[in-house]
């Protein structure tokens, strides 16, 4: 029997949604990555984990392709293409764990993530003292880590990135770039992975066909304001916000 297209939210959930999808890709359109970390939260909020999860990554891929025809010239290939074995590995590593834990314990596992992130975000350098700088031998475990987040929680993966590419001091518009291009490669790898172990649905098309325009909007206000942020202020904002949103996942699971 085919699948009847029913709106599976209300106007209020649906308005949520909005903007959150918004506000995440306005943050991912400023700075490269963080749609994942702040629009997952709070979409779990009114749907369920495995269906946020292909949702993000497939809008995750069509905001990524976008930024990397942009500035294909900028892209530093070498360091991405040490990002896809670990990848590979912790993408299979996250199917088995996204379709074994109990999805309860997946939201609280994510919003205790975003807790720790977001308290990273606002307090790390102080209390480090200093720019964290990785080695380059870790950007395997990095790779690995990063995939494994992403395909449990359909993002996030873009903070563990960024701290890795933050330590080899790229130049500001090829840093943005490359964490997206690494993150769409990441996505493609997670997409086939969902497809093959059955995580999509035929309704998730449904939202994701939906969200497009809040994510453009999004994404266009990002981009504008790409250059005028004060990257700490910017840091410090965001990391609020996730401080409540992770809370209130936890509570709420």
């Amino acid at each position: 029997m085919p699948w009847p297209i029913v709106w599976p939210l209300s106007p209020l959930e649906t308005l949520w949604c909005a903007v959150a999808l918004a506000g995440g890709y306005a943050v991912r359109g400023a700075a490269g990555f963080g749609s994942g970390v702040v629009a997952a939260p709070l979409l779990t909020f009114v749907l369920p984990l495995s269906t946020v999860a292909p949702v993000i990554t497939i809008l995750g891929l069509v905001v990524s392709t976008q930024q990397a025809l942009r500035d294909w010239l900028l892209i530093d290939w070498r360091r991405l293409a040490i990002f896809v074995p670990g990848s590979i590995v912790g993408v299979a590593l996250g199917v088995l764990a996204f379709k074994a834990v109990d999805p309860a314990a997946l939201a609280r596992w994510l919003g205790a993530y975003v807790l720790l992130y977001a308290l990273y975000s606002i307090m790390g350098e102080r209390i480090i003292g200093r720019t964290l700088t990785l080695p380059r031998w870790m950007a395997h475990p990095v790779a690995l880590i990063g995939a494994l987040v992403a395909t449990v929680f359909g993002g996030l993966a873009g903070p563990i990135y960024v701290t890795y590419l933050d330590s080899q001091k790229l130049p500001k518009s090829v840093f943005r770039v490359t964490v997206s291009t690494t993150l769409l490669v990441l996505g493609l790898l997670r997409s086939a992975a969902y497809v093959a172990s059955g995580v999509f649905r035929a309704q998730d098309f449904v939202l994701i066909g939906a969200a497009l325009l809040p994510v453009a909007i999004g994404t266009f206000i990002g981009d504008r304001f790409h250059d005028r942020l004060d990257p700490k202020a910017f840091r410090r904002g965001v990391g609020i916000l996730l401080v409540m949103s992770a809370i209130g996942l936890m509570i709420a699971h």
